[in-house]
């Protein structure tokens, strides 16, 4: 364990950081750290929780300095079981690779530059536009008409599942394995999977990459202009992607493409729904929801953060992090920021243009996706609001929050509205 340059029992980060309340609501816990323990060390989990935006700002700008190697987990389940890890190393296990979130220069540089051309967002996101106003609108068909829907479940899943589906060539009758085996993955990295779950998330795990591996191969044999044929695409001078480098630029936009956007879409619906006033508003002024989605992504951040490893000793206002230490940047408390974001609270008119929410993170590690996520949000929220009218929050069944330290989104969302035509009986 990291050297902590203080007495943890004087400065304790308070202990209710990980009890169920507080993952429905940390900002008052952020907020005291933020004012009282900036850096803070967290000895039950062994990493440094850095919460203020000028903080989390440099560590981001500077990967020469703080490593990615551990983007994303402050945990593995497997290594609870020695069966998961023995399917994971065995005959059919495929060696794990990093790639993108989890590299450093000069590999990342060469991943990043091979994920830009295969998922090419300007044109591949022209072409996936019509066909996102299309889910968004077949999923509002399934349940315009009872008056009533269950947000995550109905809506806010299915669509970036879909659009997924659609990146990786998945027929739309396997996205519910699909789905499966992404949250099996994210169970493992947060640590939170039963133990007897744990050999089954392996087992899913072998199952995913053999039928990647399937359709690596249908390209190799006949290439195609998609994205996991640009993948293997090579082009001179360039070293092609392994097959281990290849299934985890799959694995990475399969969890990339859908938990985040799942929790980004249900927490733009809580907020903006709670706000009946700026509804109404919305539906005389479509054209402020790009700006909206914006304060929404800063408000409720959907990756709550991400963590970096320092490669050498730094210090923080006093506060001495040694080498090898594991920083969890808290997005979701630079977020509320008081230096750039006053009281932090949301604000429909708030400008960020001026400070540039770290939502996406920073730097060369910024989420390559957005402009997906972005138009995913613009489009459902412009057509929600269009095509239901009198929405608002069930009074008789509460929002339920997931409960998740790095991710932050609805468990359950129940809407009610005036039933309504499908789109496609009010167009016959």
């Amino acid at each position: 364990m990291p050297e902590c340059p203080f007495d943890v029992a004087e400065r304790p980060v308070p202990t209710t950081l990980l009890t169920r309340e507080a993952l429905q609501d940390p900002f008052e816990i952020y907020k005291r750290l933020r004012a009282e323990q900036p850096v803070a060390f967290v000895a039950e989990q062994n990493f440094w929780l850095v919460t203020r935006y000028n903080d989390c700002e440099y560590i981001l700008s500077h990967p020469e300095k703080f490593s990615s190697r551990e983007a994303v987990s402050s945990t593995n389940a497997y290594r609870r079981s020695p069966e998961a890890l023995r399917i994971l190393s065995g005959s059919k296990g495929h060696p794990r690779a990093r790639t993108l979130i989890m590299s450093d220069p000069p590999e990342h540089t060469r991943y990043r530059a091979v994920l830009q051309r295969a998922l090419s967002p300007g044109k591949t996101l022209r072409q996936l536009t019509p066909r996102m106003q299309s889910i968004i609108d077949d999923l509002i068909d399934g349940f315009t008409e009872r008056g009533e829907c269950e947000f995550v479940r109905e809506f806010a899943y299915p669509l970036p599942m879909r659009v997924v589906a659609m990146i990786l060539d998945v027929p739309p009758d396997q996205i519910g394995m699909l789905k499966a085996w992404s949250d099996d993955f994210i169970s493992v990295q947060a640590g939170n999977i039963p133990v007897e779950r744990i050999v089954d998330a392996a087992r899913h795990t072998i199952e995913f990459e053999d039928y990647i591996l399937s359709k690596i191969d249908e390209r190799r044999r006949a290439p195609r202009d998609d994205f996991l044929g640009r993948l293997i695409e090579e082009h001179e001078g360039e070293q092609p992607l392994t097959t281990q480098e290849l299934l985890n630029f799959a694995l990475q936009i399969l969890i990339g493409g859908n938990e985040t956007t799942t929790n980004f879409l249900g927490n733009g619906m809580y907020v903006l729904l709670r706000r009946p006033a700026l509804v109404t508003e919305l539906q005389r002024e479509p054209g402020r929801i790009s700006e909206l989605v914006e304060e929404i992504l800063r408000y409720e951040s959907p990756l709550q953060g991400l963590f970096r490893v320092a490669l050498d000793e730094h210090d923080f206002d006093g506060v001495r992090v040694p080498k090898g230490a594991k920083l969890m940047l808290s997005f979701g408390s630079a977020n509320r920021d008081e230096i750039y974001y006053g009281d932090g609270e949301f604000d429909p008119d708030r400008d960020n243009r001026t400070t540039v929410h770290l939502a996406f993170g920073r730097g060369i590690h910024a989420c390559a996706g957005q402009a997906f996520a972005r138009r995913e949000g613009v489009l459902a929220f412009e057509t929600l609001i269009r095509r239901l009218p009198d929405l608002h929050l069930s009074p008789s069944r509460p929002p339920q929050r997931q409960t998740l330290f790095s991710l932050r989104g609805m468990k359950e969302l129940y809407l009610e509205f005036t039933p309504a035509p499908t789109l496609h009986a009010s167009s016959t």
